[in-house]
């Protein structure tokens, strides 16, 4: 299953977002337009449905209901998040999940509610008799307590679809990678953040894997790693000083032939590659990725976009979402991107907020492109903020008497 479209309402930044998302998604924006904040509402659902996570969690860590609530809305109105589920683009959505969250007289965050449709059918629908019957308003989704053995005022079937779509978002993978916590990961608390957001915890949960999995996988990502890494002809796993975990060895032509370097001596342009592929390749049927350029040169994203966009053009691969300032990303002769796979974020009114639309709804781009343009010679244009010409601009357009100030 894809996630294949995300409806919000006064989350973060956002006033409105209601937005399609495809097997692959590219989300583009100035600094600061709330990338990582839409972003954020899948990272929100998935840290209710994770087994270590629920609502209280996934709200304390980010600091509260008001943190995430968009600042214009009003005291009564809710935070809502809605996701549709489908086993492709092309087909109709199969589950719909539906939370709204706003807080009880006190201030204390509760369900406004939580609804769950399969096929278009009504098969959840809270606060219910169950919730009414409680002298306090529910605090906890169902996603969170499906896996308990009391079962609510619904079917087994219907309990067993829940747990189906809490696996699905719970599963959820998120990647911003960070080399200093890869490698030096004692000093730099906490390490357990549910999710592992960092990439921190790879190699444990490469230590965990069956050796011959294990080591197929690192085959392959060395395949990949000595065209973008020429001087590192082979990369393997190695022992690691920790029981639960392994560490990563490499043999360099660098000093003298085959010279053999731990994962601190890596630079962090491999292990940011390594990071990506490997958790591309693990099992969760959505990986997003947070500005994967950072530390990776053109030439090392064009060879990780060649494996990463052949398994999500398959049918049945992994959902990719990359958030990114790099046009490289959309540059690809073999899967061309098109412009129903960009979302470009812009600014809005102070009630709007943040905008977020489709590359394919500008006219000029889709135009562009018909005529032979790529999207990262398209695109680029419209997710740039505006320059000091176009801002000066608009401020005499707007009348504004700069002897006023």
């Amino acid at each position: 299953m894809i996630i294949s479209r995300l409806i919000l309402k006064n989350w973060k930044n956002f006033q409105s977002v209601d937005i399609p998302l495809n097997p692959r998604t590219f989300i583009m924006g100035p600094n600061g337009i709330g990338k990582s904040n839409l972003l954020d509402a899948l990272r929100f659902l998935a840290d209710i449905a994770r087994p270590e996570g629920g609502l209280s969690f996934a709200l304390q860590i980010r600091g509260g209901l008001e943190k995430i609530k968009f600042s214009a809305a009003k005291k009564k109105e809710a935070v809502e998040l809605e996701v549709h589920l489908a086993d492709s683009v092309l087909s109709g959505t199969y589950y719909r999940y539906s939370l709204g969250i706003t807080a009880d007289p006190s201030g204390s965050p509760r369900l406004a509610y939580e609804r769950v449709r399969k096929s278009g059918e009504l098969i959840l629908n809270r606060p219910d008799r169950m919730d009414a019957s409680n002298a306090t308003s529910p605090d906890k989704t169902y996603l969170e307590t499906v896996k308990s053995t009391t079962i609510r005022t619904v079917s087994i079937s219907t309990n067993n679809d829940i747990q189906e779509l809490a696996n699905f978002l719970g599963s959820i993978s998120y990647l911003n990678f960070n080399p200093i916590l890869f490698r030096h990961q004692d000093p730099f608390p906490p390490a357990d953040i549910p999710g592992d957001p960092f990439g921190r915890k790879i190699l444990q949960r490469a230590a965990k894997m069956p050796a011959p999995e294990r080591e197929k996988r690192m085959r392959i990502i060395d395949d990949i790693l000595k065209v973008a890494v020429p001087q590192m002809p082979k990369l393997r796993f190695a022992p690691s000083d920790k029981s639960d975990s392994l560490s990563l060895e490499g043999t360099f032509d660098i000093g003298r032939p085959r010279a053999k370097y731990g994962q601190d001596k890596f630079s962090d342009g491999t292990l940011a590659a390594f990071a990506v592929l490997w958790s591309y390749w693990e099992d969760d049927p959505l990986l997003i990725l947070e500005k994967p350029e950072v530390y990776l040169n053109s030439g090392t994203i064009h060879r990780l976009c060649l494996i990463m966009y052949m398994g999500s053009a398959m049918a049945g691969k992994k959902q990719l979402i990359i958030s990114t300032h790099c046009a490289e990303f959309l540059k690809h002769d073999l899967y061309p991107i098109k412009p129903k796979e960009i979302i470009l974020l812009a600014t809005g009114s102070y009630k709007e907020g943040t905008k977020a639309f489709l590359a394919s709804d500008i006219s000029q781009i889709v135009e562009d492109m018909e005529n032979g343009m790529s999207a990262d010679e398209a695109v680029p244009h419209y997710a740039r903020p505006m320059d000091l010409v176009e801002m000066l601009s608009e401020f005499m357009d707007s009348g504004h008497d700069m002897d006023d100030e």
